[in-house]
């Protein structure tokens, strides 16, 4: 947990310099953060085994973002959020016994979104499209083993709408990570992919 700490600090620091970087061109850029939910698809490429069990669950998001608008409908939008995954593999052991690893359980995730958003509405409809690169930072809880996961590269595909009010904006966005890179660094298996997806709310300003 202090290594997650650290990070979303070092998250709220790397925010507020660029904000103060572009102070000069403030009305092009906005500011803010989101919480949600996800569900975890962990993918194995391999015939899984009767005795083998992939879980997928529910988690919790959260993170900051910024948007940045090119022109009236199209905007670049980084967003730095700490996912809380509930993905899971039940193994069978040599021994007979079983156990329950996490993959990637806790990870910070990077994105870069291009958002394409219908403006002139009360409620302005968007769509999204940006790379995403996750970074696991979980710990080992008492219950479970950590599955030995590494970097994961993906591509972020979406859908969401816009409301404005009086002193903030507010937008429900559904989104898909098809996750690029074999994640697993356990040698039970060949190759894991870990993809996602994501309800969130984003508030800016």
């Amino acid at each position: 947990m202090k290594n997650t700490a650290l990070v979303i600090g070092f998250c709220l620091a790397t925010f507020w310099g660029t904000a103060q970087s572009v102070s000069d061109n403030v009305s092009r850029w906005s500011y803010g953060f989101n919480l949600g939910v996800n569900y975890s698809n962990v993918l194995v490429d391999r015939q899984l085994l009767s005795k083998d069990v992939v879980s997928n669950g529910v988690g919790l998001r959260l993170g900051l973002l910024a948007d940045y608008k090119l022109s009236e409908t199209v905007s670049i939008s980084p967003k730095a959020e700490l996912s809380f995954n509930r993905g899971t593999l039940d193994v069978p052991e040599n021994d007979g016994s079983f156990s329950l690893y996490e993959v990637m359980p806790i990870s910070m995730d990077f994105m870069t979104h291009f958002v394409f958003k219908r403006d002139g509405s009360a409620c302005n409809p968007y769509l999204l499209i940006g790379p995403k690169f996750s970074v696991p930072i979980s710990d080992v809880n008492d219950n479970t083993t950590s599955f030995e996961t590494g970097y994961n590269l993906a591509v972020d595909v979406g859908i969401g709408f816009e409301k404005a009010f009086s002193f903030f904006r507010i937008s429900p966005e559904l989104r898909y990570s098809f996750g690029l890179l074999n994640v697993n660094q356990n040698p039970i298996f060949q190759d894991v992919k870990f993809h996602n997806l994501a309800l969130v709310f984003n508030f800016m300003d």
